[in-house]
């Protein structure tokens, strides 16, 4: 993982600085909000978001985000019952299905413009939130030893794994679902490589760290966090939503900020 982001790290700077595409003709617009959407790969799982950037002038935007994550434990290994022939490979040990819903409100600043068809722009950003934890116990079937029969129940701490013969549906227990309320920040770099000026298609490369009151359980078998440093990788895509050219700031056309 952290050699995937190296390796895209150096591309695209080495685009943003050294690429020499052909002039763009097309009228820049200056003052826009914007609307992207992103799928993004983080260092303890993946999820996807919504942002929204307000103007507040040629270089600065408030940003407004909401993302849905799906959360891994770093300690994570699917294995197989060799046993059972219907039972899917499952990770042994893990008590709770997780995942998160954040909102957040930041700031994002545009370092570098591009000024050619085929350049990079580069924008530095630091958003901050809420975030909201939910946790879903998986039940597992479950051989037992002193009934010599099978039951479902939840994963017992120094259970054999070739006890465990097969798991409900994901929805069976959400009634017992828990929420774990905590905050969020993040900050990174968002490189926007998009052929037009009025498309988005970016890179974000960035780092995010979330608290909680108390630990988060994931697993049994393993300790659990109460705080997550997280590296992500996303790749954002959407348009510019209005905004006015650099056209009509050139010819001394009024300004509209609906166009």
């Amino acid at each position: 993982m952290k050699s995937l982001f190296t390796i895209l790290l150096v591309f695209v700077i080495y685009q943003s600085v050294f690429s020499q595409g052909e002039i763009d003709t097309e009228h820049k617009i200056l003052f826009r909000n914007e609307k992207s959407y992103g799928i993004n790969i983080n260092t303890n799982g993946f999820g996807f978001g919504y942002r929204y950037g307000k103007r507040i002038n040629i270089h600065r935007k408030q940003i407004f985000e909401g993302n849905i994550n799906i959360v891994k434990h770093e300690k994570e290994k699917k294995i197989r019952n060799p046993y059972s022939k219907n039972l899917t490979r499952f990770v042994y040990g893990k008590t709770n299905s997780a995942f998160n819903i954040q909102i957040g409100y930041g700031m994002h600043h545009e370092l570098y413009k591009k000024f050619d068809r085929n350049s990079v722009s580069i924008r530095w950003f630091y958003i901050a939130g809420i975030t909201a934890t939910f946790l879903k116990p998986i039940y597992y079937f479950v051989y037992n030893k002193d009934s010599e029969s099978f039951v479902w129940q939840k994963f017992v701490k120094n259970t054999p794994y070739w006890y465990i013969y097969g798991k409900e549906s994901y929805f069976y227990g959400i009634n017992e679902m828990k929420i774990i309320p905590g905050i969020y920040a993040k900050t990174g770099f968002c490189f926007d490589f998009g052929n037009t000026d009025k498309k988005l298609n970016m890179l974000e490369l960035g780092f995010k760290f979330e608290a909680y009151p108390k630990r988060v359980k994931i697993m049994e078998t393993e300790k659990n966090p109460q705080f997550f440093p997280i590296l992500y990788l996303s790749y954002r895509f959407g348009k510019v939503e209005s905004g006015y050219y650099l056209k009509e700031q050139d010819e001394g056309i009024p300004v509209s900020s609906d166009k």
